[in-house]
């Protein structure tokens, strides 16, 4: 092969590798693809039906049909004209969500209402006069938190089936349910210990409730596996994340995040196999996302920008800080 023309042919070979761009810097193989999320409203949620979100100033929940690409909206003006949306969660075909209602500089009138997306129907599940925050929802209930600066965080399960209201703790730090599984934090009474006591119960039976053998803080649980940051030292930021295999009983010690950075509490997961979190270095201010997988234990994925926001099955939602745009990463 004369000269020329093996010039000519690694120029060609150069062009593609710049044209062939890897959608993120893969730790192991590229296993997924990342595409932009073009909607006209802020994404909260996602599933395989639909994405829902809210326009601002939050006072209407979004939806977008994703086979139909029709998009619908609930004006919660037909509640009240002071009413805003606070928490949005979605479950199969419906929307569960929380509101309250403004009068002048205060908040009132707490709500956790569900809209049945396919019937068109709204309901009221939830009341309380101060502030309650939806922690988590499911096909099998939701669990929220009665704030109080001073009590802390009570937290309660709503049954679906019942509609029997049952107070889990006293206060807590973070908590999470999905399916029939319901995890949470309960901190420590010592104002130098940063893990809380992590457990998890079984809406089938609220009185056995487990506790994890680690502590840590910012809980996520899939039904199969509970995912949270476990503080290294009180003496330092050296944190991990810890997955917790609820059928083997068995801990891994995962992501020793270095000195110096500060942890956010953005953990997913995408169906029972992958889970992705995000770390935030304080000094270098630089992001860093990863997307494990649970059933290899490898690093599929990471991104120096992009923040996990929810997941579905086989989907996570990222936003990305630098376009401030939304994108969805499928495996």
């Amino acid at each position: 092969m004369n000269k020329k023309l093996t010039k000519i042919l690694m120029s060609f070979i150069m062009l593609l590798s710049l044209l062939v761009i890897p959608t993120f810097a893969s730790a192991a193989q590229e296993s997924g693809t990342l595409a932009d999320l073009n909607v006209k409203f802020v994404p909260y949620e996602l599933n395989e039906s639909y994405i829902v979100g809210t326009k601002a100033p939050n006072v209407e929940i979004v939806y977008l049909n994703r086979k139909s690409n029709k998009q619908s909206s609930l004006k919660l003006s037909k509640m009240s004209k002071y009413t805003k949306v606070k928490d949005i969660k979605l479950v199969d075909q419906s929307i569960v969500f929380s509101t309250y209602e403004t009068a002048g500089i205060s908040e009132q009138n707490y709500r956790i209402m569900k809209f049945d997306i396919a019937k068109g129907t709204l309901s009221e599940l939830v009341f309380n006069k101060s502030q309650i925050t939806l922690q988590g929802a499911s096909s099998t209930g939701l669990i929220y938190t009665v704030d109080n600066v001073i009590k802390g965080h009570e937290l309660w399960y709503y049954d679906n089936k019942s509609k029997k209201k049952t107070k889990l703790e006293a206060s807590v730090g973070s908590a999470h349910i999905s399916g029939d599984i319901i995890t949470y934090t309960v901190p420590s009474t010592s104002l130098m210990e940063l893990n809380e006591a992590v457990y998890y119960v079984s809406a089938k039976n609220l009185k056995n409730k487990i506790r994890l053998p680690f502590d840590g803080e910012f809980v996520k649980t899939n039904g199969k596996y509970i995912a949270y940051w476990y503080n290294n030292s009180n003496l330092s930021t050296d944190r991990s994340v810890y997955i917790y295999n609820i059928a083997t009983k068995e801990t891994f010690d995962y992501s020793i995040v270095p000195e110096g950075d500060s942890v956010n509490q953005d953990i997913v997961f995408m169906g029972n196999i992958v889970i992705a979190w995000n770390t935030d270095n304080s000094h270098t201010k630089v992001k860093a996302t990863q997307i494990y997988d649970l059933k290899t234990n490898e690093v599929l994925e990471t991104d120096e920008s992009l923040l996990p926001i929810a997941a579905s099955k086989t989907e996570i939602l990222f936003y990305d800080p630098i376009s401030k745009g939304y994108l969805i990463y499928k495996h």
